[in-house]
């Protein structure tokens, strides 16, 4: 019995890289042979449910490494609708979705990259259909296990540093932003250059996070100005971008996809709503992406480097001075 299930996994497992790697654009299938993949992978989920995605967890360096990614990113990708799709729709839509988070936390312990190499909006459709139960059994850091329930709208992205953090040197802002993300702070910090996929650059060259966290939260500070203010403040001028502010300020929102630094999984569809070119007066118009309210908000993370929206422009800009 053992010996026919395991030989049966090794099909389904089989048929269903068949279906990945067509997707992909790995390999080269005719209709009927993804047809008959697809077929095989949800009979043997039908009678063995969860056995397949285990393995899928199991198999991570196949999933994640050896092919460059693209597997993954086809296992937790997007379905679209197209005669080609249909093979590939049944083959994902056998995975139970319960199955699929916990394989997906599995390539993320594996390999972090899997949280880039999946969309924000196949995550998000996936941990929606999950039990809240299965999320909250996750093994993972903070950043990842709070992008994942955000995803899934059982739980905002929380504040990373305490409401006050004047009293903080820099070492202490980048030991609670390591706790966080779990990572090194020169890795944070090379993701806050823009080196990655899609990053925002919000840190320049050589500017160390604590101390910019640090030096901002001490402006504010001295003005009695309270960050959440600022991001809610923000946040609805995201909601009205036709207004104006009494000091001429305008704003002009345009699509844009800025993945947010302090998580490795994209929270894009959490918190989402483009990038506004900010005027004031005579000053030069900046850019600011929508994830200003949330760094602001989460970490009294301003931003610098190309993308400086500082304290003072933003305050200004919204009345608040």
């Amino acid at each position: 019995m053992y010996d026919r299930l395991v030989v049966a996994l090794d099909r389904a497992w089989r048929s269903l890289v068949t279906v990945l790697d067509s997707r992909a654009g790995l390999a080269q299938e005719d209709s009927r042979t993804l047809i008959a993949a697809a077929d095989a992978v949800a009979d043997f989920c039908v009678n063995h449910p969860g056995a397949l995605e285990g393995h899928v967890g199991a198999s991570a360096r196949e999933v994640v490494k050896d092919w460059g990614g693209q597997r993954c990113g086809a296992l937790f990708g997007e379905v679209r609708d197209s005669a080609r799709a249909q093979p590939y729709a049944k083959a994902l839509a056998s995975l139970s979705p319960d199955g699929m988070v916990k394989s997906f936390a599995a390539l993320w312990r594996f390999d972090r990259r899997a949280g880039e190499l999946c969309s924000g909006r196949a995550l998000e459709a996936l941990v929606r259909r999950a039990k809240p139960a299965t999320l909250s059994s996750l093994e993972l850091p903070p950043e990842a296990y709070d992008a994942l329930h955000a995803l899934a709208g059982l739980a905002p992205l929380p504040d990373i540093l305490p409401p006050d953090v004047t009293g903080l040197k820099p070492h202490d802002i980048d030991s609670l932003f390591e706790i966080y993300t779990g990572v090194p702070i020169a890795e944070l910090e090379a993701r806050l250059r823009g080196q990655g996929h899609q990053r925002a650059r919000l840190l320049a060259d050589g500017e160390s996070l604590g101390r910019a966290v640090l030096r901002d939260a001490q402006w504010l500070a001295r003005r009695q100005i309270d960050r959440h203010a600022v991001s809610r403040a923000l946040m609805a001028r995201f909601d009205r971008p036709s207004s104006e502010s009494s000091g001429g300020g305008t704003l002009l929102v345009s699509p844009g996809h800025a993945r947010d630094p302090f998580h490795t999984i994209d929270v894009y569809p959490v918190h989402g709503r483009g990038t506004a070119d900010l005027r004031v007066g005579w000053l030069p118009r900046k850019q600011v992406p929508s994830l200003a309210i949330e760094t602001i908000r989460r970490g009294c993370c301003f931003g610098s480097g190309v993308s400086r929206a500082d304290p003072a422009f933003l305050t200004r800009w919204l009345d608040m001075r």
